[in-house]
Formats: C-alpha cells, structure tokens, sequence
C-alpha cells in the first residue's frame, strides 16, 4: 500500500463519515498486478495503485460494490474479458456513534459501557469542571459547550444514538427540541436511530404534549423516555447498564426479551418426553 492510500484509509477511519473499504487484487492473468490495492467508499474509489488502469479500477469498484454496501468483507470472484479475478475485500464500517448530553455520574458509566460496546462515545456539558478527560477518560471525546449550540450543528443519521442525561430537566428538553428541529428536515430513514431521554412518566407526558403541537410532522418512533430497559436499576452503574441495553436492543432489532423465553424450560422438556413415551 502507497503511503498516500495509507494516509487516506487513516483519514476516512479517523473522520468516521462513510464506511470505507480496501480492495486487494489476489489473483489476475498479470501477475504483475496481483497485491495492488483499491480504496473505494461507497460513492467512489479513493485512490488506486499506479499498475491499474482506470478501467480496471472502475470495473473491480462495480463488482465489490454490491457485497460493500452489506459491510461484507470476502473474496470475490469475477471475470474481466477473458480474465478471471479474485480480489479480497476488508471494509472499515464506521463505528456507531454514542452522544451523551450530560456529564453527571449515571454519563460515566454509561460512557464506559459504550466505548466498550464499540460505540465512538462523545460527552457533551457546558461545565468545564465536568465535561474534562478526568472525568471521561475513555471516551473519543469530551465536548465543552452549550447543548443548543452542539445539538444545532450535529450531523444525524441512523447510525447515531444519543442520550439526555443533563442536569436539568429543561436542557434535556431544549437539547431534544434542537434535534427534533434538525430532524423534521431530513427524511424519515435517515434520521437518528436513538434518542433516549431521562425524567418521570408524568413530567415526560407533559414535554411529549408540547412537543407534539411543535413538531406535528415527527413520529415520535425514534424517542425512548423513560429512558432504559425495566431491570430495577437504582444506581448508576444500574441504571447505565439498563439504558446501553436498551440501544443495544435498537441497534442489533432485538426484543430485549430474556433468551430463556425462546428456549424451552427444563419442566417442558420433561413434558415432552413423557408424551413421547
């Protein structure tokens, strides 16, 4: 690999915008060619070794494209004229993105699981004796600022989840009424996968009621309030364990049921087996 295609594979890894993939020719008729390289995202190839030509480049990019946009690194075989070809595809999916506004003592834990999930943690307050890397050490990063002035310039997308855990129960609602701002303009799909938000059913009720008449056109689907999974959790290590659970419900398309329910108990498989006999 160039240095050049190894600095830009650092820097579509590090910028964490769009999946980005490396292509390595592994058989060709020219073996000259054999171990140059590809780096495509998916709206184009980035840069290719000088040994292939632009033609082959781009006939290499269609073909992987398809297992690309799955996120499937493989082997793949095609024929090029009267040549057969096998490249091996490596892609370098972007990382789930984990927001958290707030940086009280359940954001702590809640970082911390996150990071060790996969997510890219971000921890937004505007304290500066809160939002510091004493605090936060694991997280990606540890954003100092006004929770309007950050909401109002994130980019969103299905592969963001973020949780509202400020001080105050009115940043909480600020913070959701700027995302729900950025989001009425975008299309349903591409909106943020997550937004869970901490309070009582009664004072959440009440935010909901308003927020409705604000923002008639947002479904409200994508918004978890009361925040988390039913575990009991009281502390905040527990409660932290209970909010990434439920993200990770929504990420992975799970019920967040227990898996003993989809296996049978001991007692009906003892059941069983005397009606069988």
């Amino acid at each position: 690999m160039s240095k050049q295609m190894y600095e830009q594979l650092l820097k579509a890894i590090k910028e964490r915008r769009d999946d980005a993939a490396l292509v390595t020719i592994t058989k060709h008729s020219d073996e000259s060619l054999i171990g140059s390289k590809i780096l495509m995202q998916e709206d184009g190839i980035l840069s290719g070794d000088a040994v292939l030509s632009k033609g082959l480049q781009t006939v290499v990019f269609d073909q992987v494209l398809p297992f690309f946009k799955k996120g499937v690194t493989k082997a793949i075989q095609f024929e090029y004229g009267d040549c057969q070809i096998e490249c091996y595809m490596e892609v370098f999916p972007v990382p789930p993105r984990l927001i958290v506004a707030g940086a009280g003592h359940v954001s702590e834990p809640v970082a911390e699981i996150g990071k060790m999930a996969g997510f890219h943690v971000t921890v937004i307050d505007d304290r500066p004796e809160f939002a510091n890397r004493g605090r936060f050490p694991t997280a990606d990063e540890v954003v100092c600022t006004s929770y309007v002035e950050f909401f109002q310039n994130l980019p969103v997308n299905p592969n963001t989840f973020i949780v509202l855990l400020t001080r105050g129960h009115k940043f909480d609602v600020v913070s959701l009424q700027e995302l729900l701002r950025r989001e009425e303009a975008i299309e349903q799909e591409q909106r943020t996968a997550y937004i869970g938000m901490i309070g009582s059913r009664r004072r959440i009720s009440g935010v909901f009621e308003q927020l409705k008449d604000e923002f008639s056109d947002h479904n409200f689907t994508n918004i978890y309030s009361p925040v988390g999974l039913d575990i009991g959790g009281q502390t905040p290590a527990e409660i932290a364990v209970s909010i990434m659970a439920e993200i990770l419900k929504v990420k992975n398309g799970k019920s967040g049921n227990s898996l003993k329910e989809k296996i049978p108990s001991y007692s009906q498989l003892k059941f069983r087996e005397r009606v069988k006999k």
